[in-house]
């Protein structure tokens, strides 16, 4: 990275965009508000009985069991998908007009440029050769080292295990609806548009950032957490302190390696903030997704080069177009998996 990544197009600094003015307080309503929205699609769908009239009112049941978590995790996946594939790309589509509204920034302050289309796309692109290879093989050597550890703590992305099920079309229309098209927009408005920039114009902003980003390595984590101080205080037994040894290797894994990056973020932050906003950015994206480790280390790699791409364009149009081809290429990995499986 360079020096030109001090001087972002829409750059707080330049006194033209209004990030300067927003408190976290004021940013997290934003993103509750944003929340609050998400209520409504599955609002409807359950009350048009769509899942009841798609799948029979015994499955939808089954798949609201949650006595045995596992049971029915991928029936739940499965339902999911109208959920995710319809509400995404509506938020995405909602998320300008609300900051819009509530914060006074316009769409240009958002990164969407009206100018350079062409150019920002080809830069996409060209970060797309770059970043594929490399988040998929530190995703690889990630998984085996993980495989090493106690428990081999391998968490499969929810949608990866739809590999194995024989979906509807209607299906595999809502998986690309969330995950090609719905995430990649509304993800890189919310961290590239609106956070990065925020973190930029925020004494405070990557501290805050990197704050939020270790919370969620814990807390997505909470269940291992719990069960290793109970197994810690408890009767110690063979079997009891493998099973204590499984879980803290499971808990401690996302809290090392948010709390690593978070250590180099603030030396980098000393000598330049850009720098230290983009990298804040890409490890709150990443810890975003700690639900399925250690996906997350390659993610946040991938934020990097998401938030590099948007500094050097100042165009949102350059990181969606990035995220979009990653998850096309995952998509497409997924259908073909499921073709070969039969």
């Amino acid at each position: 990275m360079n020096d030109s990544l001090d001087h972002l197009t829409n750059s707080p600094f330049t006194g033209k965009t209004g990030f300067e003015n927003l408190s976290p307080a004021k940013v997290t309503l934003c993103l509750l508000l944003l929340l609050l929205a998400a209520s409504f699609i599955p609002f409807v769908i359950q009350k048009s009985n769509l899942l009841e009239n798609q799948y029979g009112a015994e499955m939808v049941a089954k798949s609201k069991d949650y006595s045995d978590p596992e049971e029915f995790k991928v029936l739940r996946v499965r339902m999911n998908l109208w959920t995710s594939g319809l509400t995404l790309p509506f938020l995405a589509l909602l998320f300008p007009l609300i900051i819009s509204n509530y914060t006074g920034l316009n769409k240009s302050d958002l990164g969407w440029k009206n100018t350079g289309l062409i150019p920002s796309i080809k830069q996409g692109f060209t970060w797309l050769i770059i970043l594929v290879p490399i988040v998929y093989i530190l995703q690889f050597f990630m998984v085996k080292i993980q495989l090493l550890l106690p428990g081999e703590n391998v968490t499969d992305h929810p949608l990866t295990q739809l590999a194995d099920q024989k979906l509807l079309a209607l299906e595999w229309i809502m998986l690309f609806f969330s995950a090609v098209v719905g995430a990649p927009l509304l993800e890189e408005q919310i961290f590239r548009g609106f956070i990065q920039p925020w973190i930029m114009a925020k004494k405070s902003g990557v501290l805050i950032t990197i704050s939020c980003a270790i919370f969620l390595s814990v807390f997505q984590f909470r269940a291992d957490w719990y069960k290793a101080f109970s197994l810690a205080w408890g009767d110690r037994s063979m079997e009891n302190d493998s099973q204590l040894q499984i879980h803290i290797t499971k808990a401690l894994g996302p809290l090392l390696f948010s709390l690593l990056v978070s250590a180099l973020i603030f030396i980098i932050n000393r000598k330049n903030k850009s720098h230290a906003a983009i990298g804040a950015t890409a490890l709150l994206f990443g810890m975003i997704h700690a639900f399925a480790w250690p996906s997350p280390v390659g993610l946040t790699l991938l934020g990097v080069g998401l938030g590099i791409a948007f500094a050097k364009t100042g165009n949102i149009v350059t990181p969606i177009f990035i995220h979009v081809g990653f998850n096309f290429l995952a998509f497409g990995m997924l259908l073909i998996q499921t073709v070969i499986k039969g």
